[in-house]
């Protein structure tokens, strides 16, 4: 009963995929956080003028925990397009993350952190954040990249219902987590716009190389596996 509800959300072929999209994250996110912890590094502030218009307020960590939950519904929502589109978005995330990666150990910046005054949930989820995720691997972001990665594959999703709507909402949504990283001071104009830029690298050679067909076909074999039937 389980098994068939998770087959409709995630269908067989878009397990891969996905989990090759989790295994980046921790691939150009965690791989790059060990490094930096064993190697000694000068990490750079690019705060700009620009961030001046941006003031820190704590409310806006409501967003930033809630996008995790808006990349999980582009995501799947994708994946359950196609296999062929299912490969586009792994392949399209995976080089998207791997210039993350080389960006955090090649050119680690950082930023200037303000002091979180007062009480209340959202201040406690603010100190949270501050405590568990250092700043470091700012540039590019891969919060911004994420949301805007999903929301360039749903415009190109055709079985969605009430599409327009969707893609509206999710181009909203997107520019929320912008926002929100950047009134939460968690990043910086310049994390945010190259997000965004490292998810058009990603989708140009998605879109102009044969790697999505090679994980297509490396995804048919997997599918015929002992280990994929059981899931």
């Amino acid at each position: 009963m389980i098994r068939k509800t998770l087959r409709k959300v995630i269908p067989t072929y878009a397990i891969m995929p996905l989990c090759l999209t989790g295994i980046m994250m921790a691939c150009s996110y965690g791989l790059a956080k060990v490094i930096q912890a064993f190697i000694s590094f000068d990490p750079i502030d690019i705060t700009s003028s620009m961030d001046a218009f941006f003031g820190f307020d704590p409310i806006w960590i409501w967003v930033y925990f809630g996008s995790y939950f808006f990349w999980i519904y582009q995501y799947t929502t994708i994946a359950r397009e196609s296999q062929e589109k299912a490969c586009q978005l792994a392949v399209a995330d995976a080089v998207a993350k791997m210039i993350c990666l080389i960006f955090f150990i090649a050119m680690p910046a950082t930023n200037v952190r303000p002091e979180i005054e007062g009480g209340g949930i959202s201040a406690e989820l603010m100190r949270l954040l501050y405590w568990i995720d250092t700043p470091t691997n700012l540039f590019p972001s891969i919060h911004c990249f994420v949301a805007w990665m999903g929301t360039r594959y749903i415009f190109e999703c055709k079985k969605l219902r009430y599409k327009w709507l969707v893609c509206i909402l999710c181009f909203i949504g997107s520019v929320l987590v912008f926002l929100s990283t950047l009134h939460t001071k968690q990043h910086v104009v310049w994390d945010v716009l190259s997000g965004i830029a490292v998810a058009e690298i990603g989708w140009l050679v998605a879109r102009f190389t044969k790697l999505p067909r090679l994980l297509e076909k490396l995804n048919e074999k997997f599918m015929q596996t002992k280990i994929c039937k059981y899931l």
